[in-house]
């Protein structure tokens, strides 16, 4: 597997082993990975396939306790 397949393949796992939370009660929600590192260049682009999956975009980024957080809202 080349570098740039086994990148997309760890955003993947990243991505699935999140915890989006409903986004019917709103605009807007979080999601928190499960991944055991925390990078800030991989936790945005963790956000940014999370929010394109969601069709939405994503307010903010960052690494809480090893944890990548997203914060991502609907396209209005």
């Amino acid at each position: 597997m080349d570098g740039r397949n086994a990148s997309l393949c760890f955003l993947l796992v990243l991505l699935l082993l999140g915890n989006p939370t409903s986004a019917s009660t709103g605009d807007c929600w979080g999601s928190t990975s499960g991944a055991p590192l925390c990078i800030g260049f991989l936790c945005k682009a963790t956000c940014w396939v999370g929010a394109k999956i969601f069709k939405g975009t994503v307010r903010e980024h960052k690494c809480i306790e090893g944890s990548c957080y997203c914060y991502i809202c609907d396209k209005k």
